[in-house]
């Protein structure tokens, strides 16, 4: 390959790169304006100021997209997480991901109720659910998070994970009063019949 043709190949790659970061901010900000029942392909082309088939280019459907905004505000939220968790033991280290993660839902309390509520979507439900599940399966099977069962690391994150999001969503679909960390409170309780670690 010519340097020439290395000059234009990452001239190509350079503007797929800046075509993909400008429908990821547009759909990001779009959906802070609008429900995600309202969100279009043609409204997030237009605010990036692409053409309607340069989407397709970069994401399968409208779902894909919102999914990567989502995955990026997740991981985000995560490293500060971790960052703050890290060196606590179990089990103050589960309980306090469980308070980050309502407070983290607190903060997006309607973005979660409109993607993942009842007029949202079922895929981006089902993508939110296997990442969280795969975040608990790794720190139970590394020791951060343990239950106190000897069952499957597996199925203890799939249990846990199911019972996370389902309370995510009601308590963000249900007006209620409980604050963030009563929610963690009242987690951790159910899942490990004690009160929790302070």
């Amino acid at each position: 390959m010519s340097d020439i043709d290395t000059h234009l190949n990452n001239r190509a790659e350079r503007r797929r790169m800046q075509s993909h970061q400008q429908l990821l901010r547009a759909t990001a900000q779009l959906m802070t304006e609008k429900s995600y029942s309202a969100l279009t392909i043609k409204a997030i082309t237009e605010r990036a100021d692409l053409g309607y088939g340069t989407f397709y280019l970069h994401f399968k459907d409208l779902d894909d997209a919102v999914w990567e905004v989502i995955y990026q505000m997740a991981e985000e939220a995560r490293l500060q997480t971790e960052a703050q968790i890290s060196g606590l033991p179990f089990p103050i280290r589960e309980y306090q991901s469980w308070v980050f993660l309502f407070d983290f839902a607190a903060q997006t309390r309607q973005e979660i109720s409109q993607v993942f509520g009842q007029n949202g979507s079922a895929t981006l439900l089902q993508r939110y659910q296997n990442y969280l599940a795969a975040l608990h399966e790794e720190n139970l099977t590394a020791g951060h998070y343990s239950s106190g069962l000897e069952l499957p690391p597996a199925f203890l994150a799939q249990f846990i994970t199911g019972a996370l999001v389902r309370l995510l969503i009601w308590w963000s679909e249900t007006p209620n009063t409980y604050t963030p960390k009563q929610m963690a409170d009242m987690m951790y309780q159910t899942v490990y019949r004690q009160p929790p670690p302070r």
